[in-house]
């Protein structure tokens, strides 16, 4: 059970904390931008009646009459990406207070997911084949895209944006960062009067955020997502308010933290595959392990595929078909300059 209270991380910016259904992520974080004149929303949490009644719309509601606000003093929400654990409940409370929604405009590939997710897991099944996963794995890997359950209503955003808006709110003015990577329509807040980032998901204090192919098939959102931290890191925040987790400080230094551990798992990925081509369950069975069961282990396929990806738009690894007949991943042999004699 989580308490509902007040919580101030920075004046006139309430953290609400809402309850998920998963386990290993059971909270979210909501914020509420005080302002007389209306205040902002960024994120609303996920929506579950039919689970849980406790988990939905009541929690969101108590969370915010904690902080002295009621649903209908809002009129701004902000979605900073449309995963159902921030965008689940969007559509019940637009039609509830009738609050401006505001998302970034590629937001549209995942609305179209949650209104037709055969269609969904029938074009991943196919980007997953063509990246030489085996026919028998691809029903089980592609057995969690129905989230529909978790989302109120598909509903548009009444104002869509590509970053670098801006907009005031309880005394601060608010820019829209765009932050591909863990969503290519994730976007972040940032506050440079007192250098405050709403960082949604693109910034985590204790675990990276997952970087997947699926949402845009060859599209390199790896290097989006570092090009993105890279952003963040030049505006230096000195708060970060999450979308998961407590806040915390030195933004830049996350930023480089998570920066370095893809480092590392790049090259991984290459120490793997520098002798001998490997296919992608393969890879993933090396760097994340084999002990992985149903969404745990399409996650690790996804964010191993994306790592690829990001390595064959740079000319680090390529593909071959092996004697098995199975697509493979080989790492680039450079040849050594030839020697002038001396």
């Amino acid at each position: 059970m989580i308490e509902h209270r007040r919580r101030e991380p920075a004046p006139g910016v309430f953290r609400l904390v809402l309850p998920l259904p998963f386990k290993g992520l059971e909270r979210v974080n909501a914020y509420l931008l005080a302002d007389p004149a209306g205040c902002t929303l960024v994120d609303c949490g996920i929506f579950q009646p039919a689970l849980q009644p406790a988990h939905g719309w009541d929690e969101l509601v108590q969370s915010m009459r904690a902080c002295g606000v009621e649903p209908g003093d809002v009129s701004r929400l902000v979605v900073t990406h449309p995963h159902v654990d921030h965008y689940g409940m969007a559509g019940k409370f637009v039609r509830e207070t009738g609050a401006d929604l505001m998302m970034h405009e590629q937001s549209r590939h995942d609305l179209d997911a949650y209104r037709d997710p055969v269609e969904t897991a029938r074009r991943l099944g196919h980007l997953l084949e063509n990246f030489g996963v085996p026919h028998e794995e691809l029903s089980e890997l592609t057995a969690f895209e129905d989230w529909r359950s978790y989302v109120s209503e598909v509903v548009e955003a009444t104002s869509e944006v590509r970053g670098g808006e801006s907009f005031d709110s309880g005394g601060r003015t608010w820019t829209l960062v765009h932050t591909p990577g863990h969503s290519a329509a994730h976007i972040c807040l940032y506050s440079e009067d007192d250098r405050l980032l709403l960082s949604g998901d693109h910034l985590i204090p204790t675990v990276t955020p997952h970087i997947d192919f699926a949402e845009r098939g060859e599209a390199d959102a790896l290097g989006d997502y570092l090009d993105s931290l890279e952003r963040v890191a030049a505006l230096d925040p000195s708060l970060v308010l999450p979308g998961h987790g407590r806040p915390f400080d030195e933004g830049a230094a996350r930023a480089a933290v998570i920066a370095r551990h893809h480092d590392r798992r790049l090259g991984s990925i290459l120490q793997v595959i520098r002798r001998e081509p490997r296919t992608v369950g393969e890879i993933t069975d090396e760097v994340f392990g084999p002990e992985l069961f149903d969404f745990q282990r399409r996650l690790a396929v996804g964010e191993a595929i994306a790592h690829l990806v990001y390595l064959r738009h740079r000319g680090e690894v390529e593909e071959v078909t092996r004697a098995d007949g199975r697509r493979a991943f080989l790492k680039v042999r450079r040849q050594r300059p030839e020697s002038d004699g001396i």
